[in-house]
């Protein structure tokens, strides 16, 4: 049982969250100081922000066009991904984007699209697929026969990354869709105590993960975990590296910007 996590699967004030990227085998580790949205924490976004008149490709190798705003054609996916625009936001065209100096603050975002068989990835950075089998000899995603989930995805919205979202329709249907997120805005800190991160990575203390799906370490992913945080992650060691560890987690804390 997750017990840092409340009947939303979101982080407790206080509990910890750890963001993990199978990429360069890293793990970024937070505590949860506060919720800026607590009690308020279900968006009923509405459709997808798909226009009327947008082409996109079908599995068969041809093109659709979308009937109406927000309705996804039989048989079509989207290439490149989506981002959710929200009038007032840092950048109105990607609710979930910030930049580097709102490092204090983290998006726990659970999406989910109706109707629920709906294909669903997400490119990290915006652009870049990120779904491989057999490290990276086959490219995978909504577009494909595998590598996708259906109708949620959960992830957690890193500073100065613009995430894009990825849909398909593998029925003969149009699609009406609307999406809803359960988020958290979190005020978050780094912990200090290499012995803490150590408990933490190898499990002795609870936290709530998120595996991030990033499949390659793209250097924009990288800038922007510097320029945010002062490094890349904490790197995991077996148990019986417990010297090892908190001697290199007391040298990355030190580069810590937050």
């Amino acid at each position: 049982m997750d017990r840092v996590a409340d009947s939303l699967g979101l982080v407790k004030t206080g509990e910890y969250l750890t963001v993990f990227m199978p990429a360069n085998q890293r793990a970024l580790v937070f505590r949860v100081l506060g919720r800026v949205n607590e009690g308020r924490e279900v968006l009923e976004y509405g459709p997808l922000p798909l226009p009327a008149g947008t082409t996109l490709p079908t599995f068969e190798g041809g093109s659709a066009s979308v009937p109406a705003d927000g309705v996804l054609p039989g048989r079509a996916y989207t290439t490149t991904g989506i981002t959710f625009p929200l009038t007032g936001a840092y950048d109105s065209g990607d609710m979930w984007y910030v930049p580097e100096d709102y490092r204090d603050r983290l998006f726990h975002v659970k999406t989910a699209v109706r109707p629920l068989f709906t294909r669903i990835d997400v490119q990290i950075p915006l652009g870049v697929t990120q779904g491989r089998f057999q490290k990276d000899r086959v490219v995978v995603g909504v577009d494909k026969d595998f590598g996708f989930s259906r109708g949620s995805i959960e992830l957690v919205h890193l500073p100065k990354i613009r995430y894009g979202y990825r849909f398909g329709n593998d029925t003969n249907l149009d699609l009406k869709t609307h999406v809803t997120f359960t988020y958290a805005e979190y005020i978050i800190e780094i912990p200090k105590s290499p012995e803490l991160i150590f408990d933490i990575l190898v499990k002795r203390v609870q936290s709530h993960w998120v595996v991030l799906p990033v499949a390659i370490m793209d250097r924009a992913i990288s800038r922007a975990l510097i320029d945010t945080y002062g490094f890349e992650g904490f790197p995991l060691y077996r148990i019986d590296e417990r010297d090892e560890a908190i001697r290199k987690y007391g040298e990355l804390l030190r580069e810590v910007k937050i």
